[in-house]
């Protein structure tokens, strides 16, 4: 009998995204005689199959939590093991702990572009992400494999680390669903974001966006998601009047995409946006920030979408009266988009994980 090939997973927050979309769609790739423990902090959610386990581990930090995954991993006795990490702050500690003190493989990801270092809350959160990226410059040579979610990303991070970053997309394209409600000129507009309520994703910039456009009664603004920047966003949109709602379920985003006119995606930084993808997938036509990274890649630089300066809402609400007024550029700028989305299909990107894990093993 063949022996099972054990994975180590951390993903120290589970929650409802692209990460852990993209996380779950990875594993359950992935065939019986692999052996899957999925480590966590919270519950993650139920995968359903007998070969992925999850186990909370019982700490207040990542940092903290790694002296106990130190031991799971040390005294697991599987002959083929390896340990695989999403995201900055979690692959330090695993390339310190899994890699350099137990001498064990490691396959690091990453999500978000580097550019996140270049926003913080404060001159604590500043210093914090000053010493992660100190370190990841220094210690991502030593994972066995590297790999992000876009190509820029990979591009950039392999200069800045002088380490080979391979590119996975996230795994998220299925199939074409054709539009249901065409936009008619000059009639109601059918806005929808679906992002989680946080300073990165920058929905303020929406909503000044459509104040300045004066088409505050013309447009039905749809916010999906949840964080810490709901009220904040919820009193903006207030104050400003306008004609919105904003939902916290994001199971059932079928419905989102189906119903709107126009998706748009204020990001300041980024990774891959699964959400700004499936918008395509819907014929949705786009009108997106200049994030880092990934936005070059799913709009051509351009050709497949309206792009903005992050944090520039004159030139959104510029795109916004254009759209109201004549939506053709639009739709053409969708169809070029649509027809190049199988770059990001579930089989060829998970078929791409699959070949670098059987590179570890």
């Amino acid at each position: 009998m063949k022996k099972k090939i054990k994975i180590f997973v951390f993903n120290p927050y589970p929650a409802i995204g692209g990460v852990d979309t993209s996380l779950k769609r990875f594993l359950l790739s992935l065939g019986k005689n692999y052996e899957i423990e999925y480590l966590s902090l919270r519950k993650a959610e139920n995968f359903k199959r007998s070969n992925i386990k999850n186990t909370i581990i019982n700490s207040k930090s990542t940092l903290i939590s790694f002296f106990k995954i130190y031991k799971i991993y040390k005294n697991s006795t599987h002959d083929k093991k390896f340990f695989f990490s999403i995201q900055y702050f979690v692959n330090i500690w695993s390339i310190i702990f899994i890699k350099l003190i137990l001498r064990g493989k490691l396959f690091i990801y990453d999500v978000n572009h580097l550019d996140e270092f270049n926003h913080f809350d404060n001159s604590l959160d500043y210093i914090k992400k000053k010493i992660i990226k100190f370190l990841v410059k220094y210690l991502y040579k030593y994972a066995d494999i590297a790999a992000s979610n876009s190509k820029e990303l990979s591009s950039d991070l392999s200069k800045y680390t002088n380490k080979k970053i391979n590119t996975i997309y996230n795994p998220c394209f299925k199939k074409i669903i054709k539009r249901r409600n065409p936009y008619k000129i000059k009639g109601q507009i059918k806005v929808l974001n679906i992002s989680r309520f946080e300073k990165q994703k920058d929905h303020l910039t929406i909503i000044k966006a459509i104040k300045h456009s004066k088409l505050e009664k013309k447009i039905e603004l749809t916010l999906v998601g949840y964080g810490s920047e709901y009220k904040k966003i919820r009193n903006e949109i207030n104050k400003n009047r306008i004609k919105s709602k904003i939902l916290t379920n994001k199971k059932e985003l079928d419905k989102f995409y189906k119903n709107s006119n126009l998706y748009v995606c204020s990001s300041l930084y980024e990774g891959l946006p699964t959400t700004v993808i499936e918008a395509a997938s819907y014929c949705l036509p786009i009108i997106s920030s200049n994030f880092k990274s990934g936005s070059k890649e799913i709009f051509y630089n351009g050709k497949g979408g309206y792009i903005f300066k992050a944090g520039d809402y004159k030139s959104l609400s510029e795109y916004l009266i254009r759209f109201y007024n004549n939506p053709k550029s639009f739709y053409r700028k969708e169809r070029f988009c649509r027809k190049n989305l199988h770059r990001f299909s579930i089989k060829r990107n998970t078929n791409l994980f699959l070949n670098l894990i059987k590179k570890l093993v």
